[in-house]
C-alpha cells in the first residue's frame, strides 16, 4: 500500500521519502528493495529496538534537512518514536495511517506496543484509517480529541505503470501444484491474527467431500512450525503447500479457484483487492473493513471468524455453485475499478496533507 501511494504521489509532483527503520543487524529490506527498483527515495535508519529515543531525534533531524513538509507514519514504531515527540520540539506536522492491529489478546510484548502506540495517536495532528468501521475499534471510540478521517487503501489498476501482474518468472512448484486440483489460495505471514490454521482445518473438514481440494499459502513466519505439524496430524501433507515468500504473490491469483482470507483481525487488506481485481472468488472472515468492501456478501462470501466450520461452509457454498462465484468475481472488478484504485487514494491523502499543513 505505502509503495503504491508513493508512486502516485510521485506522479502527482510529490517529493515522498521513504523513512524505513530497522536494527542494526538488518540487511536490506524486501520493501527497501521494491522502493529502490520502482526508482522511489529510500533513507534508512538502523537503530537500537524498543524505545529508542536517538533513533527519533536522527529521523526528526533527517526530516529538518531535508525541509521536509509533513511526516506520515505507517505503524506503530513511527508513531511511537515520532508521535510521542512533543508537538513544540517535533515542529513538522504528522499524519498517521492505522491499518489495523495485530494483536489477538494475547499478553505480550505487542499488547505493551501497541498500548503505547494508542497513547501516542494524542499526540498526532491527524489519524487516518482505512475504513469506516474502525471508528468503532474499542482503542478508538469514544476519544473526541483525535481527529480522524477515512481514507480506503488502493492498490494499482491493470495497465497502470507500477502493475507488475505479467506473470513472469512464476515459481513452477506452486503454479504445478495449483493446477493439480481445486485451488484455495491464500496470502500472508504465518502469525496468529492470519488465521491460517482454521484454514487448515477448514479443508480437513472439506477434503472427503472432494477428492482434488488442496490449500497453497503464500508467506511465511514464526508460526511455520506450527503449522507444518498441523497439517501432519490432519494428514493433509499432499493436500497442502507452503512455499514459503514469493515476491509480487499477487501474480498467483489467477492460480487459484477461491482465494481465502481466514483473518482474526483486518484494517483493509490490499492482497483482498488484489484478489478481487484478479477476478477470484472470495471467501473471508467478517472482520474490519472486509464486509464494507465485499458489500456485505453481494461481492463475496462473509464466514464470522474464527471457527474453522464456518470458513468450510462458506467455501463449501462457493464450490457448489459456480454460478455464484463467477457473478461475484465480476461485481468485484468493478468495485476495485470504482472504489479502490491506487490514485484515488492518492488524491484523497493530497487533500489532508493541504488541510494540514495550511
Amino acid at each position: 500500500m505505502l509503495l503504491n501511494l508513493m508512486s502516485e504521489q510521485v506522479a502527482m509532483g510529490f517529493e515522498p521519502v521513504l523513512a524505513s527503520m530497522g536494527e542494526h543487524a538488518i540487511a536490506d529490506k524486501p520493501l527497501e528493495e521494491e522502493a529502490r527498483r520502482r526508482g522511489l527515495q529510500v533513507q534508512v535508519f538502523r537503530m537500537m529496538p524498543g524505545p529508542n529515543v536517538l533513533g527519533a531525534l536522527e529521523i526528526l533531524r533527517f526530516a529538518r534537512r531535508e525541509k521536509a513538509t509533513l511526516l506520515h507514519s505507517h505503524g506503530y514504531k513511527g508513531n511511537i518514536l515520532l508521535g510521542l515527540i512533543p508537538r513544540r520540539i517535533r515542529k513538522i506536522p504528522m499524519i498517521a495511517t492505522i491499518h489495523g492491529w495485530t494483536g489477538t489478546g494475547e499478553i505480550n510484548r505487542m499488547m505493551l506496543y501497541e498500548w503505547f502506540d494508542s497513547l501516542a495517536l494524542n499526540f498526532i495532528d491527524r489519524i487516518v484509517l482505512v475504513n469506516e468501521a474502525m471508528k468503532s475499534h474499542p482503542k478508538l471510540r469514544n476519544r473526541p480529541r483525535l481527529r480522524m478521517e477515512v481514507v480506503m487503501n488502493g492498490i494499482p489498476l491493470a495497465g497502470d505503470p507500477v502493475d507488475l501482474g505479467d506473470g513472469k518468472g512464476l515459481d513452477r512448484e506452486v503454479r504445478d501444484f495449483c493446477r493439480g486440483g481445486y485451488t484455495l489460495g491464500a496470502i500472508g505471514r504465518f502469525s496468529r491474527e492470519k488465521g491460517f490454521d482454521r484454514l487448515i482445518e477448514a479443508v480437513a473438514i472439506l477434503a472427503p467431500k472432494r477428492q482434488d481440494l488442496r490449500l497453497v499459502i503464500l508467506g511465511d513466519g514464526d508460526l511455520r512450525r506450527e503449522l507444518e505439524q498441523k497439517v501432519r496430524e490432519l494428514g493433509l501433507q499432499n493436500r497442502v503447500l507452503m512455499p514459503g515468500y514469493r515476491d509480487n504473490a499477487r501474480n498467483y491469483l489467477p492460480f487459484f479457484r477461491v482465494f481465502v482470507l481466514s483473518s482474526l483481525t483486518e484494517g483493509l487488506p490490499l492482497v483482498l483487492l488484489e484478489a478481487m481485481q484478479a477476478g477470484v472468488p472470495v471467501v473471508a472472515t467478517s472482520v474490519g473493513g472486509i464486509p464494507e468492501v465485499l458489500q456485505h456478501g453481494k461481492a463475496g462470501v462473509l464466514v464470522p471468524a474464527p471457527r474453522a466450520v464456518d470458513l468450510s461452509e462458506g467455501i463449501g457454498r462457493v464450490m457448489v455453485d459456480e454460478a455464484l462465484a463467477a457473478e461475484m468475481a465480476d461485481r468485484c472488478k468493478k468495485i476495485v475499478v470504482g472504489t479502490y484504485s491506487a490514485r484515488a487514494m492518492a488524491e484523497n491523502y493530497a487533500k489532508i496533507y493541504t488541510r494540514l499543513v495550511d
